[in-house]
């Protein structure tokens, strides 16, 4: 429980957010509609959004993704990264237990993307090369920016045969066209990233910590000369 103040009335008042996910209790709703942990004020009903850390653990499998609610310098982010990571493995180790795949996010958009890549069997470090190639000249018109663009995937047009993305402008976060990939190149740059030891280590090595994203890829991917 939490006490709130009215960034409107200055009234004060008792809430209680949810702080903790599972496949069973998702409030998937509520994600999906962007009011998870959103709560009127009962004197005045303005509407406040309450930026708490959120953490969706499997009971199933070793799996836990935690959103942070507010972005952090590039630094920052990667230090809370390498703690989180270092935490899991700690508390697995003393429990005697399977250490859990970890994830850090830092919005909501990108928390829903972990967690629907989960639920569709994909892995999120091959998305992630993915993204990071496509920024990189691996479309046919050539004209995704990394520094302009953010891709999200589409989890609302699965389909055997194609993934989507969402790319977005960086400047305003608004949609501005679709990107879609047929599954035959997702399955082929899995086999790839698997077959080729040297690749997987070097994407593991540009992933810090448990942020597994394109931009840290491509903060730390080696340029061709």
């Amino acid at each position: 429980m939490i006490t709130l103040k009215c960034p409107h009335c200055g009234e004060q008042f008792d809430f209680e957010p949810v702080t903790r996910l599972s496949p069973e209790e998702l409030h998937e709703k509520e994600l999906l509609q962007g009011t998870l942990n959103c709560v009127a004020c009962p004197k005045c009903g303005e509407g406040l959004n309450v930026p708490v850390r959120i953490i969706y653990r499997e009971t199933e499998s070793p799996y836990m993704l935690v959103q942070e609610p507010h972005p952090l310098p590039e630094a920052q982010m990667r230090a809370m990264a390498m703690q989180l990571d270092e935490s899991a493995t700690n508390a697995a180790i003393g429990q005697g237990v399977q250490r859990p795949i970890v994830r850090l996010v830092f919005t909501r958009q990108d928390f829903l993307e972990k967690l629907y890549l989960r639920r569709n069997g994909l892995d999120d470090r091959v998305i992630e090369f993915a993204k990071y190639q496509l920024y990189n000249g691996g479309t046919e018109d050539g004209q995704l920016s990394q520094a302009k663009h953010r891709l999200l995937f589409d989890f609302s047009r699965v389909d055997a045969n194609t993934l989507s993305f969402i790319v977005y402008n960086r400047s305003n976060g608004r949609p501005i066209r679709m990107l879609e990939v047929s599954r035959s190149e997702y399955e082929a740059l899995v086999e790839e990233i698997g077959s080729n030891a040297e690749l997987g280590q070097e994407i593991d090595k540009c992933l810090p910590g448990r942020r597994v994203d394109a931009d840290a890829l491509g903060n730390n991917m080696p340029r061709e000369q």
